[in-house]
């Protein structure tokens, strides 16, 4: 099918500072600069990948509304300072961290014990104040994940018994604003200049956020681009166990994140190899047991897939 050819528009950065970039993208299309823009913008905000604190266990604290002795900060106020904290992971996770204060004086994230693979991007966050006499010690849980997952839906069962569960915004980006106006293409004056501002956490830069949200938009794109009258001819790639059923990524089936990145970590990726390892190898792989597999066997109903028969 032959398409008319629409104009390319150009980028260029108009202004750079520390975790800040604005873009120009011009001469779009007539109506293409809102399209652009906002479809970017929503990416930006939602769907990038990122690390952030999903549970944290404080010695002497039952639950998020306790004081601490010897701290000024209640367990509200310094779970909302462990959430400013934002981290770059070599792995899924989640992982471990511990925070250990016994002296007077005001607690930063630079006082977290770091192991191998984890970065703190912002060390200078406050976390909480140590009165004389009063000691803080917690040990606090980190995530990869996307978008914004409220501490109801964080899967707390892997946690240990008095963790506080923690909503968590997994976004590197912080703020996205879009602005379009006319721009003069020849004697045409309703052309489109698109610009772009985005601040970011620090985890990734403008550019990247930008080069990675537009990734995203264009394999979700891409499935467009097939002639509908050849949609009929296309078929999906069989699973193992012989159903025509789409292999869909294990964080593709709405698991819980624990659930997910347990899987992940034990290198199955796709459903087909859930379905490969069969249920008994399954319950016995790290971080997955008997609930882990209860969830996925129902999830695997859903989708109207089986384990093999022959698999053990």
């Amino acid at each position: 099918m032959m398409i008319e050819e629409i104009n390319i528009p150009a980028i260029k950065i108009e202004e750079r500072a520390d975790n800040r970039a604005v873009f120009v993208i011009e001469p779009f299309y007539p109506g293409f600069g809102t399209t652009v823009g906002n479809a970017l913008r929503r990416v930006l905000l939602s769907s990038l990948p990122g690390a952030a604190v999903i549970g944290v266990k404080i010695a002497g604290v039952e639950h998020e509304f306790t004081p601490i002795p010897g701290v000024s900060e209640d367990a509200v106020n310094v779970v909302l300072n462990l959430k400013k904290l934002r981290f770059h992971l070599s792995e899924v996770g989640p992982i471990s961290l511990k925070l250990k204060a016994s002296k007077a004086g005001t607690v930063y994230g630079s006082d977290i014990e770091l192991p191998a693979g984890v970065e703190l991007i912002n060390p200078e966050v406050e976390i909480a104040n140590v009165s004389d006499k009063g000691e803080l010690s917690m040990e606090i849980q980190v995530a990869k994940g996307r978008g914004y997952i409220t501490a109801v839906e964080i899967d707390e069962k892997g946690f240990a018994i008095g963790t506080i569960a923690v909503d968590a915004s997994f976004t590197p980006v912080t703020k996205v604003s879009f602005n379009v106006e006319p721009t003069r293409v020849g004697e045409m004056i309703n052309y489109d200049k698109l610009t772009l501002d985005i601040t970011t956490d620090g985890t990734i830069t403008p550019e990247d956020a930008v080069k990675l949200s537009s990734m995203i938009l264009i394999r979700q794109l891409e499935v467009f681009g097939t002639d509908v009258e050849d949609l009929t001819l296309i078929e999906e790639p069989a699973m193992e166990d012989g159903s025509d059923t789409k292999d869909f990524n294990v964080d593709e089936i709405n698991l819980s994140l624990r659930t997910t990145n347990a899987l992940v970590n034990n290198g199955l990726k796709k459903v087909s190899d859930i379905v490969a390892v069969g249920p008994e190898k399954l319950q016995e792989m790290k971080g997955l047991g008997a609930k882990a597999l209860d969830e996925i066997t129902v999830k695997l109903d859903e989708l109207g897939i089986k384990f093999n028969e022959t698999a053990s």
